[in-house]
C-alpha cells in the first residue's frame, strides 16, 4: 500500500522535484551513493531518515532554495 501525499507524490519525490537535480548529481550533492537515491525516490513509503534531511536541507539551502522540515514529513491523511 503506497503512502503518497495528496498530490500522489511521496516525502522524497517532492523535495527531489524542489531541488530540481538529477538522482545522480543530488546523490553527489548528498555525499550519498546514486542508488540509495534511486531506491528511496522509488520506495512506497518514500520518507526521508533524519541523516538524509539534515544533507538535503544543506543542498537546498547552497542553491538559495527554501526547504523546511516540514516539506519532508509525509502528509496527514
Amino acid at each position: 500500500m503506497q503512502r503518497l501525499g495528496k498530490d500522489g507524490r511521496t516525502p522524497w519525490r517532492k523535495v527531489h522535484e524542489k531541488i530540481g537535480l538529477s538522482a545522480a548529481e543530488l546523490a553527489r550533492a548528498m555525499g550519498r551513493h546514486r542508488s540509495k537515491i534511486s531506491r528511496a525516490l522509488g520506495d512506497d513509503d518514500g520518507l526521508i531518515s533524519g541523516r538524509d534531511q539534515l544533507l538535503l536541507m544543506k543542498v537546498a539551502r547552497e542553491r538559495g532554495i527554501a526547504l523546511s522540515a516540514d516539506e519532508m514529513m509525509p502528509e496527514r491523511r
